[in-house]
């Protein structure tokens, strides 16, 4: 059947399309609006642009689109969206690896839609999970946020958590037009929290637990007390990511890492096991020179402890078999939970600091590093770190001994 001609009213215009009739008109705002549906006959399209009409006249418009997305949101509460929108992020074209999907999941839970602890017998924590997301205001989250401080007054990081993710979800439903503005938008949440500073250790500290240190399990200390590696970097490294160049005339060979993935601990329907994902952002692509004096350490590591026997990986692309650089004595991956109390072990078997944790090998490397003049986008790169600011209030600090020897070298310049 030929489409018939659109038939124009002072506003607006409907036509025939098959058996159907199709509505839109020119908005205040200059663009063309359809109720999203066609209609079984033209009157019911007429009475549409009628009723549009009418609320324009009113001064009680707003766009067709928009009021459908608040009636479907009218219906799904704070606690429903999240789980939504956290699903809706999981389809991207390009998604979030699955360890950050996983903290936003688990944040929205323990905190918003399945509170624990104290949490889960208070109203005003409990409460906003409930609430249509259409009739959110500031005045809820506000109250959600007094509860949340009241019941975990020392969790003040994971509080702003949740926080972040719940102004994220509500950012997401502004987006889509589902409701007008964002309620989520509480000052004090966003304001950095003054933690405890990290444990710079010794060089001797650090030389300590090197020697008391489970061989196996040496190299993978060393990539992260003295290469600055983070834990899930050391413990993804295959063999092949390992160069090993002999040069001549040289006491030790060149070795290098290079660090292309790393394993983050991932709690699923199978149990807890360790996921291979990429890095998160492009700095964490890297190469990392081994020191000279650590290289015997690999050496022995790589006769020792790297048969070249496969090990099976999950990944965010499938399974996959590859020799990694570091198993546990059965021939696993190692999981994090199991380095750290290797770790905790062999500190107290050194008689060193029990501050001292994977983590803090980047404090004492930038450390060193900047003693030695190192620009601070070089520091950057080593470490896989592209935030300069980062570096400079959370990783760096002053040894004391470093200040002493500064002012020896003021001392010796000034005149008799």
């Amino acid at each position: 059947m030929a489409r018939k001609k659109a038939q124009r009213s002072s506003f607006g215009r409907v036509r025939q399309k098959g058996k159907r009739w199709y509505a839109e008109y020119t908005g205040p705002d200059g663009a063309i609006h359809t109720p999203g549906h066609s209609f079984a006959n033209k009157i019911d399209a007429d009475g549409w642009i009628a009723t549009e009409r009418r609320l324009i006249d009113l001064d009680a418009w707003e766009p067709p689109k928009s009021r459908r997305a608040k009636e479907e949101a009218s219906g799904e509460t704070v606690g429903q969206w999240l789980d939504r929108f956290h699903d809706l992020l999981e389809q991207r074209p390009i998604p979030l690896v699955p360890s950050t999907m996983q903290l936003y999941c688990r944040l929205a839970r323990v905190r918003i839609t399945e509170p624990s602890g104290p949490g889960a017998e208070d109203k005003d924590v409990c409460s906003l999970r409930d609430i249509p997301l259409a009739k959110l205001t500031k005045a809820d989250v506000y109250r959600w946020w007094d509860g949340v401080q009241r019941c975990y007054p020392s969790a003040h990081t994971l509080n702003q958590q949740a926080h972040k993710r719940l102004k994220a979800a509500c950012a997401g439903a502004v987006e889509r037009e589902m409701i007008d503005a964002n309620p989520v938008d509480i000052k004090e949440a966003g304001k950095r929290v003054q933690t405890k500073e990290k444990y710079l250790p010794t060089d001797a500290e650090i030389a300590a637990i090197l020697e008391h240190v489970p061989a196996r399990y040496r190299a993978l200390t060393s990539l992260m007390l003295h290469h600055g590696l983070r834990i899930g970097e050391a413990i993804a490294l295959e063999r092949e990511d390992v160069e090993v160049e002999h040069q001549p005339g040289a006491s030790v060979p060149r070795v290098t890492v290079r660090i292309k993935q790393n394993a983050q601990r991932i709690s699923g329907d199978n149990g807890v096991y360790m996921m291979v994902q990429p890095p998160k952002t492009r700095a964490g692509y890297r190469e990392v020179p081994i020191m000279a004096a650590d290289v015997p350490i690999f050496l022995e590591h790589l006769e020792k402890y790297a048969p070249g026997v496969p090990t099976v990986l999950r990944t965010t692309e499938g399974v996959r078999s590859a020799v990694l650089l570091s198993t546990t004595a059965s021939g696993k991956m190692v999981m994090d939970t199991s380095y750290r109390s290797v770790l905790a072990r062999t500190k107290e078997a050194a008689g060193v600091s029990p501050d001292i944790d994977p983590h803090t090998g980047r404090n004492w490397l930038i450390t060193r590093l900047a003693e030695q003049g190192a620009h601070l986008k070089e520091i950057g790169r080593l470490l896989g770190q592209d935030d300069v600011t980062t570096i400079l209030n959370v990783y760096l600090k002053v040894r004391a001994e470093r200040t002493t020897s500064l002012m020896e070298k003021v001392s010796m310049t000034l005149e008799d």
